[in-house]
């Protein structure tokens, strides 16, 4: 037995101990059970463990491999195992122990084709006991034949035909192979396995890949197929069997063709069968982006072929030159063999090759040369006068005139040289050594010839700058001889800079280095290369501008102490004496606490050492299993810090039940290497705390006030201290205060009912127990009937109280009516006064409004940005604005239906057919005549651009006048006007703009009237926002307060809070303000103690300054505040508020009082008005010509008329306006967003739609009668309105005398702008949104195009059908 357990495999034994006290060993027992067995006693337990485990090995190698001598190979149970579980073990070959006894299997005929039919296959097995009980032949899942033994170890069965079973259908390629397994019919198990390969010739569709098979194919050239029988080939002379009879393209060089120009391909071939009675001729096949181009071939013999001339072209200029592939077919689709690397190169001359020296750039074969005539690179034979116009490789001495600079850099360099500028723009040599004279900024630079490209880039470094103050200038440039025509400068400038630096940061870092060191200077970016030096290591670059320089710090070679930081830029040495770095001891950790978390990692641990500030971004690491992880830390202070501990990453499905411990713990510093692992440091991960659901269904029933338990496990790690896990647990969203034990956390409930979520908190992980339901006790409660009782006895009371007050209002009646009375008489005081006030605004000269806007650049929108808003309002991102990603038969489909809509007589049909159908809305109508302009505008030369159209400048200045109307419709006292002082956002002191404000201006409106004046003219896109700045009020030196719409100042009056003004501030004339950014507190004051000074006075005063007098009209309501419940206003409340005091009516006057201002304001504004309508409405007045399309649209309304025999002038007249002034101009004025980049706000919205309806009043031939009950806003223009009529009706007049404009004229003035914006949309994306209406509408249009005789005749509905049909295929 000892002998057995030496040689045999290892036992892993793991005893227990029982502690007896008394520390001695356990006594051990040894004692033989039974062979297969040992017995251990280790008192008081005795345990029986195996000695083997043959059952691990699954095959004879391995098992007969392991060494085992208790194992051995079962052979006709196939298995591994003792040979007491062997049946018949003791028979010959049924127990193998050696190695070379393992069982052996060949098969003959060892492949065979699919099409053969069932074959005989001999079998010799070896290594096997006499199976004489018989075996079968298993074919996998195919079929089983029994086998026939013929002596010792040869078995004889039949394989399966596949030809003749389902089980092949799936496509296996050229071969499948088929395991083949012999069954012990003793037994009924598979014993041994081969394979056995089926071919399949057929599957092989060239002639090289069926004769080069490793298995026997033949290939029929005139059948084009290839087969495992020669009695398949027709024709004996057309079988092949070797590589060399194949037929097959040859190998050529280039195949270079210049697209567009009629050539043949000659190709060079062998073994090209000829084409026998019935099969066609031969073709090439090309595939040009994706259109298949077949062109006739001729066999001149079976080794030369020809494909006839044709021409062969590609869309596009983007590739100079093109690689094709190409097929060569007979017989329709029998493909000759030719390497797949050979293509035709498609080529143009022109494309990619704008100038002279890319043109000569291109490969000589492309015979490519510059036309000097026309300036353009050509083949010679489309060159006019090639003799002395075509320049090309094979002229002597060829160099290409006018060379161009585009571009240099750097743009600027230090004085000593080194610096490699780099120069790129066109013709600008063909060699680097025709390149003889380059001079940056007066300075000699050397080309440096491997980095040249052709007529495209030079780079040269520069020399020494020998003048001390060399005042920089353009690159000088000459290619072979500096004449005029080979001689040019660049229009950008090279200077010479001297970099420095005045200081850095952080000052110091690890000795280690890996700190992210930033240089602070001037001119940091100059040169063409840095170099950064902390004593004599180089500093790791990272980036770099004018200002800074980022690196990240070597190890130090020396130690610590100070180093000195020097750069250098090319060849220029950096170095400032008072500016070093500090290399400082590394850190050290002594401490972390506690030295446990969670396997989910995140709870705080407290880390102690020293030198802990000298890094940036400090990190904690743990690595478990390969995979590491980490957290961050936050630095406290030098010797602490604070991190999140790492969690770790357990594979395994079930969750530890024990701690672990990461295989490597530590901290990431930078480049700190030995703090990266710390192995003497144990740190611990406990498992996961785990929660069970509340209750059986996840809902737990409690009463208010009743304690809430939470059952789990691990919530107490076993760690030594005494710190614990910080749970939160949060009742809805309502924290609980905790108790907790090692198996359950007791929450007391908070004071709420109804249901709520319960969610628990710890190490970043979130739990969900479950939902809490808190249901309150309905029966009365002894307090309750006290309460009761107690609201019974103040209801009695309050009825009391209210008879003796209803008494008392009855002696008050008379003191009020006598208040009333003076409320009257002061009333008619503040109307004479605000009358006369009026009567001075009539005067105001319209010039205090307009000074400010002298030199106001008009912030114009984009052409696309206005086009979308015009035709597609609201809709930013319109398919129509991308690429349409569709299938070819989409394409196909989408162009047909182009070349049916640039037909008119089908444009006609389709509109009308649309406009019939009831469906078919406004919207819709809209939408189609956006969409038909989109698609039609390459075609139908597109529309007119914006910049074409006068009267745009004067709408953007009524606009702008509109917004910056400053007229106070009603003003008293708190309506003073002041003048502020504003530094504008990131300004200076010396920079203050005066802006004009009023005192009842809330915070918000000042910063909004802010903006207006310090961003003036500046597009509304551009400039920030009110709601991002603060409003920052500097007294002094050091007092500077925020001023905000709601503070601790705000005045509240029961549930009503007054918005802050400058009045509640107090803010003076002439008070310096600045707007800056808004900071994370609203109550941020640089000075405390004098903000708290300021705030006691401001608070005193304005308890005192309020009175009736300031709660007038003048603002509507500020919408309540929806969190607190206070309601929110400016200068009035609601008038329907109970709580508003009865002198605050007697303050109001009624609003036609204010009638005369808004006359004044009418008055204000009336030159832009003016000026708006003569620009519009005149031929003469106008900064340019009348545009065409308007002469041509009236031009055809008056022949539409002619032609109807309509002589109304009103209908003509009427015509006129609804097509432009109407259509156009009016949406122009009312929406200037469209036009400019403004932004549009309610108050210029209302004054703008006067203007508009005045417009459209202008342009009506009806009169208007106006009383005086008209509304107001009808009134104030109506005494213009004539003449503004007289205007409009010359305007008419005026064009109609014009000359016409012929269809030619229109038509290149359309082309041109289609050229200058036919890029701006994707006609297809077009063309498949208006197949929406098609496929809406499919048979009314249908049955339209077939009742009118032109469609009919051209057939419209079929080609319409056509594009149906292609477009339902693709889907």
């Amino acid at each position: 037995m000892q002998q057995q357990l030496l040689s045999g495999t290892a036992v892993l034994l793991r005893l227990k101990q029982e502690g007896t006290g008394s520390g001695s060993e356990p006594e051990r027992r040894f004692c033989v059970c039974r062979s297969e067995a040992v017995c251990v006693s280790v008192c008081p337990q005795v345990s029986k463990l195996p000695v083997e485990s043959c059952e691990q090995h699954s095959s004879c190698s391995a098992c007969l491999g392991s060494g085992d001598p208790h194992c051995g190979w079962c052979v006709l149970f196939n298995k591994c195992s003792r040979k007491e579980s062997c049946d018949r073990w003791e028979e010959p070959q049924h127990f193998n122990t050696r190695l070379d006894q393992c069982v052996d299997i060949s098969v003959t005929p060892s492949n065979m084709s699919v099409t053969s039919p069932a074959t005989q296959l001999t079998i010799r097995v070896q290594n096997v006991p006499e199976l004489s009980g018989g075996v079968t032949c298993v074919f996998e899942d195919l079929t089983e034949t029994p086998g026939q033994v013929q002596g010792k170890g040869q078995v004889v069965c039949m394989s399966p035909s596949l030809k003749d079973l389902p089980a092949h259908s799936p496509p296996y390629g050229e071969k499948r192979e088929v395991q083949l397994s012999l069954r012990s019919t003793e037994t009924g198990l598979q014993f041994i396995s081969t394979s056995v390969v089926y071919y399949n010739c057929s599957v092989l569709s060239s002639c090289t890949s069926c004769v080069s098979s490793t298995f026997p194919c033949h290939w029929c050239k005139y059948r084009h197929i290839c087969t495992n029988n020669l009695q398949d080939c027709s024709f004996q002379e057309g079988r092949v069997s070797g590589m060399e009879g194949c037929p097959q393209i040859l190998p050529t060089a280039d195949i270079l063709v210049p697209a567009g120009m009629v050539r043949p391909i000659t190709l060079r071939a062998r073994n090209l069968p000829q084409p026998q009675s019935g099969q066609k001729n031969y073709e090439c096949v090309f595939n040009i982006q994706g259109r298949v181009q077949r062109i006739p071939a001729v066999r001149f013999n079976s080794s030369c072929i020809q494909c006839q001339n044709t021409t062969y072209t590609y869309d596009g200029d983007e590739a100079g030159d093109l690689q094709v592939d190409f097929s060569i077919v007979w017989d329709g689709d029998f493909l000759i063999d030719k390497p797949a690397y050979m293509k035709v190169s498609l080529y143009k001359c022109e494309a990619q090759r704008s100038s002279c020296g890319q043109c000569l750039k291109a490969p000589s074969v492309f015979e490519c040369g510059w036309c000097v005539e026309s300036r353009k690179c050509l083949l010679r034979q489309h060159c006019p006068s090639a003799e002395q116009n075509w320049m090309h490789h094979g002229r002597h001495n060829v160099r290409c005139s006018h060379p161009r600079i585009t571009k240099i850099d750097p743009l600027t360099g230090p004085r000593e040289g080194g610096t490699r500028v780099t120069i790129e723009g066109e013709n600008l040599g063909l060699q680097v050594k025709e390149i003889t004279h380059i001079q940056v900024a007066g300075v000699r630079c050397n080309p440096v010839p491997s980095l040249y490209i052709s007529a495209e880039r030079i780079v040269c470094d520069m020399a020494e700058a020998l003048l001390p103050h060399s005042p920089g200038g353009p690159v000088e440039l000459c290619i072979g001889v500096c004449s005029a025509e080979y001689r040019t400068l660049s229009t950008q400038t090279y200077s010479f800079v001297s970099p420095s630096f005045t200081r850095i940061r952080p000052l110091k870092g690890p000795v280690s280095g890996g700190t992210r060191l930033t240089v602070i200077g001037r001119h940091l970016d100059s040169g063409s290369g840095v170099t950064i030096y902390i004593h004599k290591e180089e500093c790791l670059f990272v980036k770099r501008t004018n200002r800074e320089i980022v690196c990240i710090t070597p190890a130090s070679l020396s130690g610590t102490g100070p180093a000195p930081v020097r750069l250098m830029i090319d060849r220029a040495e950096v170095t400032n004496s008072d500016v070093g770095y500090i290399y400082t001891d590394d850190p050290t950790i002594s401490s972390i606490e506690p030295n446990w978390t969670i396997l989910n990692g995140s709870t705080v641990i407290t880390v102690t050492g020293t030198h802990l500030q000298t890094i940036q971004e400090p990190k904690v690491r743990a690595k478990y299993g390969g995979v590491e992880t980490n957290n961050y830390c936050t630095v406290v202070n030098d010797s602490t810090m604070t991190c999140l501990a790492p969690g770790l990453i357990y594979n395994k499905p079930n969750p530890p039940e024990e701690a672990l411990r990461p295989d490597e713990f530590g901290f990431i510093f930078d480049q700190v290497s030995s703090l990266l692992v710390l192995n003497s440091t144990p740190f611990t991960h406990y498992p996961n705390p785990t929660f069970d659901p509340l209750g059986t269904s996840g809902i737990l029933e409690v009463k208010p006030g009743s304690p809430i338990i939470l059952k789990g496990k691990n919530l107490i790690p076993p760690a030594p201290g005494n710190n614990r896990l910080n749970y939160t647990v949060l009742i809805g969203d309502s924290p609980c205060l905790l108790t907790v034990s090692e198996n359950q956390l007791l929450c007391d409930s908070p004071d709420l009912t109804g249901e709520h979520r319960v969610v628990v908190q710890v190490g970043g992980l979130e739990y969900y127990p479950g939902m809490l339901h808190i249901y309150s006790d309905n029966t009365l409660t002894l307090p309750a009937i006290i309460g009761i009782g107690a609201g019974g006895g103040i209801l009695l009371i309050a009825i009391i109280a209210v008879l003796i007050a209803y008494k008392r209002k009855t002696r008050d009646a008379d003191r009020t009516l006598k208040r009333l009375q003076l409320q009257m008489d002061n009333l008619e005081s503040r109307v004479a006064l605000e009358c006369k006030e009026a009567f001075a605004e009539l005067q105001t000269d319209i010039q205090e409004l307009t000074n400010d806007m002298d030199g106001v650049k008009i912030p114009f929108l984009e052409y696309r940005t206005y086009t979308m808003r015009v035709m597609f309002p609201g809709i930013e991102e319109h398919p129509v604005l991308k690429e349409l990603d569709s299938p070819a038969n989409v394409e196909k489909a989408l162009r047909l239906f182009s070349q049916l809509l640039n037909n008119k007589m089908f444009l006609l049909t389709f509109i009308h057919t649309l406009e019939a159908q009831r469906s078919f809305s406004m919207r819709d109508r809209g939408n189609v005549a956006s969409l038909l302009m989109a698609a039609l505008q390459v075609r139908s030369r597109g529309s007119a651009s914006l910049s074409s159209v006068d009267g745009i400048d004067p709408i953007y200045l009524l606009s702008i006048t509109q917004s910056f109307n400053g007229i106070s419709i009603r003003q008293n006292e708190e309506t003073k006007q002041k003048t502020l002082m504003c530094i504008p956002p990131e300004g200076e002191a010396g920079t203050e703009v005066p802006v004009k404000v009023l005192n009842c201006d809330t915070v918000t409106q000042v910063k909004d009237k802010l903006l207006d004046a310090v961003y003036k003219g500046i597009p509304f896109s551009q400039r920030p926002q009110a709601d991002d700045m603060d409003l920052e009020w500097r007294q002094g030196r050091l007092t500077r307060i925020i001023l905000q719409d709601e503070d601790v100042t705000t005045k509240i009056e029961s549930d009503w809070k007054r918005l802050n003004t400058l009045a509640h501030y107090q803010v003076t004339d002439g008070s310096l303000v600045a707007l800056v950014q808004k900071q994370v507190s609203a109550y941020n004051i640089a000075n405390s103690f004098t903000f708290t000074r300021s705030l006691s006075r401001y608070e005193s005063l304005l308890r005192t300054s309020s009175s009736p007098d300031s709660l007038r009209s003048r603002a509507p309501m500020i919408t309540p505040d929806q969190e607190t419940g206070t309601k929110l206003w400016h200068l009035v409340k609601n008038h329907e508020h109970s709580d508003q005091r009865e002198g605050d009516r007697g303050s109001k006057m009624v609003s036609e009082i204010y009638l005369t201002r808004l006359l004044a304001t009418k008055g204000t504004l009336q030159k832009f008005v003016d000026d708006l309508f003569e620009t519009v409405f005149s031929t003469a007045h106008r900064g340019s010509a009348l545009p065409l399309a308007i002469k041509y649209m009236f031009d055809f309304l008056d022949e539409q008329a002619d032609k109807r025999a309509i002589t109304d002038p009103d209908v003509r007249h009427t015509w006129k306006s609804n097509c432009l002034p109407l259509r156009f101009w009016v949406n122009v004025i009312k929406n200037p967003q469209f036009v400019f980049d403004i932004h549009k706000s309610s108050i210029t919205d209302a004054c703008l739609s006067v203007v508009a309806q005045t417009f459209m009043d202008s342009c009506s031939t009806s009169e208007h009668r106006l009383g005086k009950d008209s509304p107001s806003n009808k009134l104030l223009y109506a005494k213009d309105i004539p003449n503004y009529k007289s205007w409009v009706e010359r305007y008419y007049r005026d064009i109609s005398k014009m000359p016409s404009i012929s269809d030619q004229d229109m038509d290149a003035y359309l082309v041109e702008q289609s050229r200058l914006h036919g890029n701006e949309f994707n006609t297809l994306s077009a063309l498949n949104e208006l197949y929406f209406y098609i496929n809406k509408y499919k048979e009314e249009i249908l049955t339209a195009l077939d009742r009118d005789g032109y469609c009919r005749k051209h057939k419209l509905r079929h080609k319409l059908e056509q594009a149906i049909n292609l477009m339902s295929g693709s889907s």
